[in-house]
């Protein structure tokens, strides 16, 4: 799941555990990697959850200055166009006319001077979905992902009542150590007034699932405009007490490896904050939460959360029931499970429930949300809430809640992720293009952002402490 929900762990695991004994597992594996290299099993991978992963032979290396042949830049688009026509969990694709989108974006990527461009352009005719989990990302791009690494000048900018407001700054940033915090506005970048070059950008971006997912475009567009430029890129800022400086900066390869942490506050509720849905910190949050069994309420911060696995997001909701409980429904485009071995292994069921623990967390739970907690982040809290489990403090989620098992191989060297799988909660309501409405609205605003004041975190444990 990016910056996003992707189920690859969730399949990986389930594949693991599907089997009563560790031998079955084996011998089923075995066969699904022979059947992989056949890439001739259709039924026996039926939602190509092994064939994408199969590249498209080897790669001739692109000498600098140079781009990919035609040919190849055919190959990817027709690539893109066909598994989303043929393998998009809806089949109505949204209500999108999938073949004059191509008509349209072919011609542009085609004449891309860059293959930066032409990537870029594949990803706006991906865009006409209006999903922000289907997308097309260039090789730089998928080498930072699996890098765990963000290529970005580090500061994460709203516009908030009327100013573009800094929310924050990484420390290891250009902008850190120039003098930038939180809570500044962002008056001029090169020669544009920023706010009439943000509300540019806005408006070319390519379309998102909901008003919230499009408030990342501009800063998405801020972190491409930087890199263009070698020496770096001038902005303005201006303080608290109203003065102004200008800093030149460089985008730098940031680190974006997620996090988990807990702590009993003062007020003695607990609280784990987590910053991504990665298999490796499943353990982690799990533990966190059998730590804090003994505090009277729990809060679960998922701001800024981009989501990750559907798997782990299963485990944590599981921790807070005791018994069985249903907390939702997918769909997808055949209207069946998505499996593999013709049918033995599912990997994922059209009704999520989670089994529940004899040492489930049995106190009030309060889930923190953003705009920009998104995917794996709404199913954990939209899980919680529809159930009654807990109540959600914050601003409106990101609305980007979809599913795909993996990316797939893309001709030059791209990959494509494709929604595969939708959701609706237990009470029939789906998250995507609306995303999990608080309990407790909290917005954000200059001044508690200037003051350094976490309200949402102040306002979850009155809540809770009631």
């Amino acid at each position: 799941m990016t910056t996003r929900m992707m189920l690859g762990d969730s399949a990986a695991h389930r594949a693991r555990t599907s089997a009563s004994a560790g031998a079955r597992v084996l011998t089923r594996l075995i066969v699904v990697g022979a059947c992989a290299l056949l890439s001739a099993c259709a039924s026996f991978d039926p939602h190509n959850v092994l064939g994408r992963h199969i590249t498209y032979g080897a790669q001739e290396p692109v000498a600098a200055g140079t781009t990919l042949p035609t040919s190849t830049r055919l190959a990817a688009i027709d690539a893109v166009w066909t598994t989303v026509n043929d393998r998009y969990y809806r089949a109505d694709l949204n209500g999108v006319d999938w073949r004059a989108a191509r008509n349209h974006w072919q011609p542009q990527a085609l004449a891309a001077a860059t293959d930066d461009e032409f990537w870029e352009r594949l990803d706006q005719m991906a865009g006409e979905l209006a999903d922000s989990h289907t997308r097309v990302e260039s090789p730089k791009a998928v080498a930072r992902r699996k890098q765990q690494q963000a290529f970005s000048l580090g500061l994460n900018i709203r516009e908030i009542d009327g100013k573009l407001t800094v929310l924050a700054v990484n420390p290891d940033a250009d902008a850190y150590w120039a003098g930038v915090r939180a809570g500044m506005q962002l008056t001029r970048i090169a020669a544009s007034d920023a706010q009439m070059q943000w509300r540019d950008w806005s408006q070319s971006a390519r379309k998102t699932s909901s008003p919230q997912a499009a408030l990342r475009a501009p800063l998405r567009k801020l972190n491409e405009a930087a890199a263009l430029v070698t020496t770096g890129l001038t902005m303005e800022f201006e303080r608290v007490d109203v003065t102004r400086f200008a800093a030149t900066l460089k985008p730098r390869t940031l680190s974006t490896r997620p996090t988990v942490a807990h702590r009993v506050l003062p007020s003695g509720v607990g609280y784990i904050r987590l910053t991504a849905f990665q298999e490796s910190l499943r353990g982690g949050v799990l533990d966190a939460v059998t730590a804090l069994k003994d505090t009277p309420a729990l809060i679960l911060d998922l701001r800024g959360n981009g989501g990750g696995s559907a798997a782990m997001a299963e485990a944590i909701i599981g921790s807070f029931f005791k018994t069985k409980t249903l907390i939702g429904r997918t769909a997808t485009r055949s209207g069946e499970p998505v499996t593999i071995a013709f049918g033995a292994i599912k990997l994922i069921t059209l009704e999520r429930s989670v089994s529940g623990r004899d040492d489930a967390y049995a106190g009030k739970v309060a889930v923190l949300m953003d705009s920009d907690s998104a995917s794996a982040s709404e199913a954990t809290a939209g899980g919680l809430q529809s159930t009654g489990r807990a109540i959600v403090v914050g601003e409106t989620s990101c609305g980007c809640l979809l599913a795909y098992l993996g990316y797939a191989a893309l001709p030059g060297g791209g990959e494509l992720a494709y929604s595969e799988v939708g959701f609706t909660t237990v009470k029939g309501e789906r998250i995507e293009g609306r995303g999990v409405v608080p309990d407790v609205p909290v917005e954000r605003t200059r001044e508690d952002i200037r003051a350094n004041r976490d309200r949402a975190l102040e306002m979850a444990q009155t809540a809770l402490t009631k």
